[in-house]
């Protein structure tokens, strides 16, 4: 039997539109929070309430983890900052994933209590939240050993995922400009697009930009010194809320904003990082690897992203449709 070219079209058009219908697609959000060592050394109670209220909007905004950056207590070997950080985390039950910050560890000399009251060890791990590859690097003074760089890379290569998330303490300055570490992360561990979580130093941002080929989503949080550019009081707690967007279990869309949990609750403006059906540019972008200094301005200091190749798939996607639509 003979299908003339209009009908062959047709049905091609009709399977097509199948295809797409049958795509399933899937939103949640992750919380990063980082150096909370003056909760545990000052302000317990706050510290209880941050995670008693994180738990209380769980299913709201479908949380599916709290991520630590370090210095969850301020003194590495006092028993009743460790127990502060543990009678908080007990408030949730959202999965808690954490890394060591220089506090923790007496920078890098003792993992004893750390080890204890988190059960995590000193040594660094990939693994899977949702539709990310978790990378936790525990605090250094400079940089890991090539051979641990060499497992997380061959680690992440071999991933079906295609995101990263890499939480690590001490990844850049105020300014932007990136530590000892932050430059071998993105020589070695950008291998596909990537979120850096980070704290450390004090002031918080999120920016977004292009390291080699992949969109690179870097994040400062760190409000132990109280709101950037407003109150001064540390008995405060706020973090930083990304919301995602999945499409057939692969990142289609992320975004952030701040969410202030203590004294006050509320939600910053929401910012779009990460869209894949927003075309590329013709050109790369040429972009500065030390950017302004975002420590003063709460949000986001926005650098232009790339959205990686499913730019190019969606667009082509849009032209085979537009061949075959009949009016």
């Amino acid at each position: 039997m003979k299908i003339s070219l209009p009908v062959l079209l047709l049905l091609l058009t009709i399977i097509a539109g199948c295809t797409q219908n049958s795509s399933t697609s899937t939103t949640y959000s992750f919380v990063h929070i980082s150096d909370t060592q003056g909760l545990a050394s000052r302000y317990p109670k706050t510290y209880d309430y941050t995670f008693s209220y994180l738990d209380s909007i769980k299913e709201r905004y479908n949380i599916s983890a709290i991520i630590i950056t370090g210095d969850l207590v301020n003194t590495w070997n006092d028993k009743k900052q460790w127990d502060a950080y543990t009678h908080a985390v007990r408030k949730t039950s959202i999965p808690l994933y954490v890394i060591a910050g220089n506090h923790d560890i007496s920078n890098e000399e003792n993992y004893q209590y750390f080890t204890q009251y988190t059960g995590n060890t000193k040594n660094n791990y990939v693994t899977r939240l949702e539709n990310f590859d978790l990378v936790g690097i525990n605090y250094v003074d400079k940089s890991l050993k090539p051979q641990e760089f060499t497992s997380i890379r061959k680690t992440l290569l071999s991933s079906p995922e295609n995101f990263t998330i890499i939480a690590t303490h001490f990844y850049m300055e105020q300014n932007g400009t990136l530590s000892s570490l932050g430059t071998d992360i993105g020589q070695l561990l950008i291998v596909k697009p990537t979120i850096v979580l980070s704290g450390h130093m004090h002031g918080a941002f999120v920016r977004d930009r292009v390291i080699g080929k992949y969109p690179v989503i870097e994040d400062l949080t760190n409000f132990q010194d109280g709101i950037p550019g407003g109150s001064s009081s540390k008995n405060i707690s706020a973090g930083t809320l990304y919301t995602v967007t999945t499409r057939d279990s692969k990142v289609k869309k992320i975004s952030s904003q701040i969410i202030w949990i203590s004294p006050r609750q509320f939600f910053d403006s929401e910012h779009v990082l990460y869209d894949i059906s927003v075309p590329e540019p013709d050109e790369e972008p040429s972009l500065a690897e030390v950017t302004p200094d975002c420590s003063s301005i709460p949000g986001v200091c926005g650098i232009p992203g790339n959205p990686g190749l499913g730019g190019y798939w969606n667009s082509f996607l849009k032209f085979f449709k537009g061949l075959f639509r009949f009016s």
